[in-house]
């Protein structure tokens, strides 16, 4: 398999600057990089409120402005299609971004008044519209592929013609001009919340990401990992673990975050005797819980908070301990299958002293630093407290010569910044088609009922149909698309069966994420296959195994929310302590091996203890304690045993005393005195 980052960042929607565009020369490079790196620096005065000081109140007509220049982005850079990279501009591109952008550009000039007219838009209003919802599903479609696109116009068709359809799906059949009246112009249409987000805060922590790179924080991030765990057992796929998941806490982006650390650590895994998909599932499983991992998660997480109403802090500290037990779970199984297969750390040399790393790079912990405080401390929003961290970022990198941007960097990061977001911007544009079509038609109240229905009334069977769903549109859809779709038709119903609302979003948000690593189509684990040059489904059904943590924990805080930090400090300290204490139970049990190689029984008290410890309270704990310590004892048991005949078979052995050293991998693998091959091998 080759590897092409540039394909792989654009199939998945998450590109760090770096998809398949056009590239310029002459004036028309500087136009265009002109034109990105303002639409950057727009962005940043817009969040740090310098444009309402000096006079231009923009509020809500800003969407509109922003949304107009990724309509000229994107038609400019993009091409129709795949692997027709020009240095120039085909005639139809430039009519479709000149037309995009015109139509949002009118909503901006007409913002206050267009509102109101609304349910009786004129002849201009509705060719706009038109205009508008044409140019976003062929953006949505260069840039998301044909997925996005295609849900986007079936939408479009259910809103005019939902008086044909069966069943539950019946509804009203709305006219041309009132469809287009409700999605262009209305607050809840195509420049509604979802646009407001990402032309707001996803921009702000994109651009964010990219100065992470030219500052030498993400050199930081992998050299610190290496200081860490670098020499432990396994060291390499926990160095991946460790740095992958710091990155993740500033970027979100699963992909991206595969392509820029994976060149690092799949290299250095395999070196070490990772066979390559299991270097590269390694890789995929540890960013991808990047998008669970506050201070800063997922696309999805933003768009989560505004649904529920509540502070964007709110969602990022409800993800702690889940994301605390996917990390400690991947982390474990890492250690356990390397005790098992004889894996040692890196050499020494290899090794950065960590105060030398902290002297050298420690700056760039503060940003992150400056955003939680912002963000948990003063209430401060998710898009300011991301710029305060990134201005931070910016003043920590001058601090040394090694680190200092010049300017061509920074203009640099601003451009492809630019780029990212507008090819997330169409995706934005997609979701507001998609949302007026669930408030105009009421689709999504009649499909809950109708997925209850099915349900039969049991709340489980509904989850599990949920989570299926998730996995299934996991195939073809990012996990943004995933959560935004059963947010509006799902998560209803499972709300009306008595979850709480904020488990709810969470449940379908962790299993949008879990397809990203799951086959047949998991875009973290085929950048991860590219990047390492290993068998993609090899590499998928190891990195869904090694994230099993995200297929658990979903429906157990459905069950107990105080895993979210919903209840008592004593209930959320007991779920958090028991959790840690499963998740690396779960992690045995998955390996076969705690101090030597466990037998069938022991694996199955092993994880079974280790469920009933990740479910919160002290009855279940209890039990799980006790099953957990009758594997312990047994594994206890023979690793003694393993070691008194390590010590019997060693030469010179004269019958008395014990060898202080350990045991020959052979015969400390197993209970039987023979070696086990492990997913490793």
């Amino acid at each position: 398999m080759s590897f092409d980052a540039n394909k792989i960042l654009q199939k998945s929607g998450e590109a760090v600057g770096g998809g398949q565009i056009r590239q310029f020369s002459g004036p028309w490079r500087w136009i265009m990089s002109g034109l990105a790196i303002a639409f950057s620096i727009y962005i940043l005065l817009y969040v740090g409120d310098v444009t309402e000081w000096v006079g231009l109140r923009l509020f809500g007509s800003h969407r509109a402005l922003a949304y107009a220049t990724v309509m000229l982005l994107v038609f400019l850079f993009i091409p129709a299609r795949k692997g027709k990279v020009q240095d120039r501009v085909p005639w139809y591109d430039i009519l479709l971004g000149l037309g995009g952008a015109a139509a949002s550009l009118y909503v901006f000039w007409n913002w206050e008044s267009q509102v109101e007219s609304y349910a009786t838009p004129s002849v201009v209003q509705m060719v706009l519209g038109a205009l508008a919802l044409l140019t976003t599903l062929e953006a949505a479609r260069r840039t998301l592929g044909w997925a996005l696109s295609i849900l986007g116009a079936f939408f479009i068709v259910y809103t005019l013609y939902g008086n044909f359809f069966p069943g539950f799906m019946l509804t009203k059949g709305y006219s041309y001009s009132r469809m287009l009246g409700h999605y262009y112009l209305s607050g809840t249409g195509l420049y509604g919340s979802a646009m407001e987000i990402f032309t707001v805060v996803v921009a702000v922590y994109v651009i964010f990401a990219q100065f992470v790179q030219i500052s030498g924080a993400g050199d930081f991030f992998f050299k610190l990992g290496l200081a860490v765990v670098g020499r432990f057992r396994g060291g390499p796929a926990k160095v991946a673990v460790f740095s992958s998941s710091l990155f993740g806490t500033v970027s979100g982006l699963a992909v991206a975050n595969v392509v820029v650390d994976g060149g690092i650590t799949i290299p250095m895994m395999k070196k070490t005797g990772y066979k390559p998909e299991v270097a590269a599932a390694v890789e995929a499983s540890a960013s991808n819980g990047g998008q669970i991992m506050p201070p800063v998660m997922g696309t999805a997480a933003f768009l989560m908070a505004d649904m529920l109403g509540i502070p964007y802090w709110g969602v990022a500290a409800a993800a702690v301990l889940p994301a605390l037990f996917y990390y400690v779970a991947l982390y474990f199984m890492l250690d356990f299958e390397a005790a098992k297969t004889g894996l040692k750390g890196l050499p020494r040399v290899e090794i950065p002293p960590i105060w030398r790393t902290l002297k050298e790079g420690g700056v760039f912990l503060l940003p992150l630093g400056v955003l939680i405080y912002f963000i948990g401390v003063l209430d401060f929003s998710a898009q300011k407290s991301g710029l305060f961290a990134l201005l931070a970022l910016v003043a920590v990198s001058f601090i040394r010569k090694e680190t200092r941007p010049g300017v061509r960097d920074i203009l640099g990061a601003l451009e492809k910044g630019a780029h990212s977001t507008a090819q997330l911007g169409p995706a934005a544009g997609a979701i507001g088609i998609l949302m007026s079509a669930v408030t105009l038609t009421g689709l999504g109240v009649s499909l809950s009922s109708g997925l209850l229905q099915v349900a039969g009334g049991s709340l489980i069977l509904l989850l599990i149909l949920t989570a299926v769903a998730a996995l299934i549109m996991g195939t073809a859809a990012s996990t943004l698309l995933v959560y935004v779709i059963l947010a509006m038709f799902v998560v209803p119903g499972v709300v009306k069966a008595g979850v709480d609302p904020l488990a709810a979003h969470m449940f379908v948000f962790y299993f949008g994420m879990i397809s990203m690593v799951t086959p047949p189509v998991g875009l973290a684990a085929y950048a991860a296959a590219a990047v390492g040059g290993a068998d993609y489904w090899k590499t998928g059904w190891q990195a869904a195994r090694l994230s099993i943590v995200g297929f658990i924990v979903p429906f157990i805080f459905v069950f107990h929310p105080a895993m979210l930090f919903k209840g008592t400090a004593e209930e959320i300290a007991l779920a958090g302590v028991s959790g840690v204490a499963g998740t690396i139970a779960l992690a045995a049990a998955m390996i076969g091996y705690v101090f030597t190689t466990a037998h069938w029984w022991e694996r199955i008290l092993l994880g079974a203890g280790a469920l009933l410890m990740m479910t919160p309270g002290w009855e279940t704990d209890l039990i799980g304690i006790a099953l957990i310590s009758i594997a312990m004892v047994a594994q206890s048991r023979a690793f003694f045993a393993n070691r008194r005949k390590a010590t019997a078979a060693a030469p010179g052995y004269a019958g008395g005393g014990a060898s202080s050293g350990d045991p020959p991998a052979a015969l400390s693998s197993g209970h039987s005195d023979k070696s086990s091959k492990g997913i490793i091998q």
